[in-house]
């Protein structure tokens, strides 16, 4: 397990010859079973059912087949397409936000074969930040066990700030009708090597010890769920906190709450009840399938090569509606999603 920049040392970690995907099915060691054939499918990847829809895939031209969603190997992409701008902006007037917001991406293979990461772009995750989990290797964060060979990079491991004034994984508070940039995902946006999934979690650990106020699982890496799955919907994603990292308003979970949690969130499965009802897939956004458009991407999917806008926001009414909103676009600027109506954001 390459954890080169010290994510490690930080977050609980698990390294075992077997062990369980996502939150956490342990079949034991019998018969050297892999975490891909032990769920049928890797950790937070779509389902493998979609088929082309009779459109030819060309990795190198600017459109796809008419209803097409399949995968090509990222080895393929254009280098455009390896990236995803991601920008953050906070609305809530008399909050700073902190967020725990986690990439995690699949080395193309045997055990991905939907992995976004073509082996030879490693070296490009690693230098923005992201860790490598090796093949055989498992890691825990939070509630969730990654399998190898993967990687994954935890914006700022989840610190308020990096020094006085210093925001790291926060935003101050908007100023009156102006919105406030992330000092990192900042208006223009930051290229993001593409992941597989944009996780917003957080793993208890760390910063995020004293903060917390849903359950996350122990030991997803060797723990074996008797009666069911966790809510995972309702696990701790982000704050409302004042200038010390102190949660303004209840503990809580719900409308007033100083805490967010994933069905408050536009773009993740949980949110209207799931996309797919896929129970591995329903807590974070995901990488569409290589071919996928703008106008045939599902609720919960960004596109490569294109564009996310996150806004934060603080509105509570009944009925609620999502607290983190996005716009998520293709290479071309096409509109996919644009952000909830109900946010009133132009």
């Amino acid at each position: 397990m390459r954890l080169d920049r010290g994510l490690g040392a930080r977050l609980a970690v698990g390294v075992t010859a077997c062990a369980a995907l996502v939150y956490s099915y342990s079949a034991g060691c019998a018969g050297g079973a892999s975490p891909y054939s032990l769920l049928g499918q890797p950790f937070f990847l779509t389902d493998g059912t979609v088929t082309p829809g009779g459109g030819t895939v060309d990795p190198g031209g600017s459109t796809f087949g008419a209803g097409t969603r399949a995968n090509i190997d990222p080895c393929l992409e254009r280098e455009d397409r390896k990236f995803v701008r991601i920008s953050m902006r906070n609305l809530a007037e008399d909050d700073f936000i902190h967020y725990f917001v986690a990439f995690v991406a699949f080395v193309n293979g045997d055990v991905y074969p939907d992995g976004a990461v073509c082996a030879d772009d490693i070296a490009t995750y690693t230098l923005f930040g992201y860790d490598q989990i090796d093949d055989g290797d498992f890691f825990e964060f939070g509630s969730y066990c990654i399998a190898g060979p993967a990687l994954i990079y935890f914006h700022r491991t989840g610190q308020f700030q990096t020094g006085p004034g210093a925001l790291a994984s926060a935003i101050g508070p908007a100023q009156g009708a102006s919105a406030t940039f992330d000092p990192f995902f900042n208006s223009a946006g930051v290229l993001v090597p593409i992941p597989n999934s944009i996780l917003w979690h957080n793993p208890g650990t760390g910063a995020g010890a004293t903060l917390q106020v849903g359950p996350r699982r122990p030991s997803p890496c060797t723990s074996v769920i008797v009666g069911g799955f966790p809510d995972e919907c309702r696990a701790d994603a982000f704050y409302y906190v004042d200038e010390t990292d102190r949660i303004n308003g209840s503990n809580a979970l719900g409308t007033g709450a100083g805490v967010r949690v994933p069905n408050e969130i536009q773009g993740a499965g949980c949110e209207a009840g799931g996309f797919d009802n896929d129970l591995f897939t329903s807590v974070s956004q995901l990488l569409a399938p290589s071919t996928t458009t703008a106008s045939d991407a599902r609720g919960n999917e960004f596109l490569r090569g294109g564009r996310i806008e996150y806004a934060f926001l603080r509105v509570d009414t009944d009925p609620p509606f999502p607290q983190l909103v996005w716009r998520v676009s293709d290479g071309s600027g096409a509109i996919a999603h644009d952000f909830d109506s109900r946010a009133n954001i132009p």
